[in-house]
């Protein structure tokens, strides 16, 4: 690759002969490219005539960016502090973050037991809110031409754990495709359990207004749906929907508080070791 470095770019004279005596792949202004940056840039394996495009292609955008930056130099040199100082305060800012990272990985317990989640729910229960309808319930395909909709229509709208497995039993029997959604989900996830036709402002409040057995017809199959639960928008989340959102939370607080504590240490040893020192008292000293 180094040799077809040479031939193709000419920036490495006589190298064709021992391309070894030269690491220099271009240069512009006072920055060198090497070929063993080169090397490292272009993915291994490639054919010979794909990895000296590769290598040219590298060296040339290479060279562009330098002379752009070179331009930049000249053009915006009454820019450089500001520019300096925003390198600068990217890179103390990258660091701390490496830093705070680094705490976090080794030292924040990452198990919340349900417990925990459980009290911190009933502490702060008034501030999770529903930005949403969410619900439970099902949904029962049948044939247009199946003979018992109205015997299997009555036992899908029944109560009672008994006569709902009657349900579900007549349900597997026929292979009618039924949908249970015991977990809460948003309103409009349920409709996505549906054809698309189906889905229009009239048919959602149809549902949304009874617990009974809606019918729905897309002029091929039935579809009968059931709301067994609902919740409204600005209704107080239950704790199986909130239970996510609040593991995050105490992760928060936990990061929140090994960082504080770690900082406050490193404030602390940084003065007594003096490798720091305030020269400005505070107010009240």
């Amino acid at each position: 690759m180094a040799a077809a470095l040479c031939v193709l770019t000419g920036v490495l004279a006589g190298c064709h002969r021992d391309f070894r005596r030269s690491e220099i792949a271009a240069k512009a202004g006072d920055k060198v490219l090497t070929l063993a940056e080169v090397a490292a840039a272009v993915p291994a394996g490639l054919a010979p005539e794909d990895s000296l495009r590769a290598s040219a292609a590298y060296v040339e955008t290479w060279v562009r960016r330098q002379a752009k930056l070179m331009e930049a130099e000249r053009i915006l040199v009454d820019q450089q502090p500001d520019i300096e100082a925003m390198v600068e305060e990217y890179r103390n800012s990258l660091l701390t973050y490496r830093l705070d990272r680094y705490y976090i990985d080794r030292m924040v317990d990452t198990v919340m037991s349900d417990s925990l989640v459980s009290r911190y729910y009933d502490a702060h229960r008034q501030e999770f809110k529903l930005n949403r309808d969410i619900v439970k319930g099902m949904i029962l395909t049948v044939p247009a031409s199946f003979r018992m909709r109205t015997r299997i229509r009555e036992l899908m709208g029944a109560d009672g754990e008994e006569r709902q497995q009657d349900f579900r039993d007549m349900a597997a029997k026929n292979n009618l495709p039924l949908v249970t959604l015991d977990e809460w989900t948003s309103y409009d996830e349920f409709w996505k359990q549906l054809p698309a036709a189906l889905n229009t402002d009239e048919n959602r409040q149809k549902v949304l207004a009874t617990r009974r057995v809606v019918e729905l017809n897309d002029g091929t199959n039935l579809y009968y749906v059931r709301l067994t639960d609902h919740l409204g928008k600005g209704a107080t989340a239950p704790l199986s929907w909130t239970a996510d959102v609040i593991r995050n939370i105490l992760y928060n607080q936990r990061s929140g508080d090994v960082l504080r504590e770690k900082e406050d240490s490193l404030y602390q040893a940084a003065l007594e070791n003096e490798e720091a020192r305030i020269y400005v008292k505070k107010e009240s000293e």
